[in-house]
């Protein structure tokens, strides 16, 4: 895995090359075994509107840390989210705060063709999203969009991802075709007494 700290137009990591060529098939195994089980929004935990509380997605997910806490594709990437990471990153106040974080919570979502995310917030510190489809690519559109940074663009490559802070507004616009697929992980420093500072 490859990861590059940048600062503009705000602090986040761009990853590459997440998981490794045999992870991979892994992964996109375990996901053909889950697809029946993406929930719709309102099942499967949404940012909703502040004034109608209407979902603000439309797409399918499903928590892992509940239905999967197995899930292969979580430890797979656990495994590079650590050491792996921090080691290529040179911003000590970062790595700090990105150690303090002891709560994770993971999902699976799927976009497919005209499905999208509205702007919204996380209610994590954290959120880290990496994409994943079958290639040739089977879609367009799709990317992750900061639209409060002059709508700065992070494109949805295979393999692919971002580390950002979860309260920037962020959202995604429709997916033309099918197969987008985003392991999400939402992390936040639950209990400060079990924190790492080594």
């Amino acid at each position: 895995m490859k990861a590059t700290f940048k600062m503009e137009p705000f602090p986040h990591v761009l990853l590459e090359n997440f998981y490794t060529k045999i992870e991979m098939d892994v992964v996109m195994e375990e996901k053909v075994k889950l697809d029946p089980h993406l929930l719709p929004p309102e099942y499967s935990g949404t940012a909703r509107h502040p004034q109608t509380g209407q979902p603000m997605k439309y797409n399918s997910g499903l928590f892992l840390t509940d239905a999967m806490p197995n899930s292969e594709m979580v430890s797979l990437a656990r495994g590079h989210i650590y050491n792996e990471l921090v080691d290529q990153i040179d911003c000590p106040w970062w790595v700090s705060q990105w150690r303090k974080n002891n709560c994770q919570s993971w999902m699976l979502s799927r976009y497919a063709d005209g499905q999208y995310y509205n702007a919204h917030v996380d209610l994590s510190q954290f959120t880290m999203l990496v994409w994943f489809y079958r290639e040739p690519k089977p879609f367009t559109g799709g990317d992750l969009i900061f639209p409060d940074y002059d709508n700065y663009t992070i494109p949805c490559d295979n393999n692919c991802g971002i580390i950002f802070y979860g309260p920037l507004r962020h959202e995604v616009p429709p997916v033309k075709g099918n197969g987008r697929y985003t392991l999400t992980m939402f992390t936040s420093c639950q209990n400060p007494s079990l924190v790492i500072t080594k």
